[in-house]
């Protein structure tokens, strides 16, 4: 059964934003990978959450991260992956093209509407 985490991921980012942003890769590489993106950007989509589509939950090595899906358009979208530490640990971010986001809402999103 598929299970969105959205309620519980816009939580703890409102427990964890008063202590800050911390990301695992360089900005450069990051930011590289998805043109048009900054700092700024980044702090702001988390903060305010208005396009996230579906969150998953995941335990990797003893910690539990978070994949975080928004949807800006059909064809656009960007995923992060996240942690929660001290701060919050932005570990990676990368785009979702128009082909990805087709696949996943025919199975992925699909089932998590029908599942809420």
């Amino acid at each position: 059964m598929v299970k969105d985490y959205s309620q519980e991921v816009k939580k703890l980012i409102l427990k964890h934003v008063s202590k800050g942003f911390e990301f695992g890769k360089p900005t450069s590489y990051l930011f590289y990978r998805n043109r048009g993106l900054t700092e700024e950007i980044v702090f702001k989509e988390l903060k305010i959450g208005d396009n996230l589509e579906y969150v998953k939950k995941e335990n990797v090595e003893g910690e539990t991260r978070y994949t975080l899906y928004f949807i800006h358009k059909k064809s656009k979208g960007r995923a992060y992956c996240i942690t929660f530490r001290d701060k919050i640990r932005i570990i990676t971010i990368f785009p979702l093209g128009r082909k990805t986001l087709n696949k996943y809402n025919k199975k992925r999103f699909k089932k998590c509407r029908s599942v809420n």
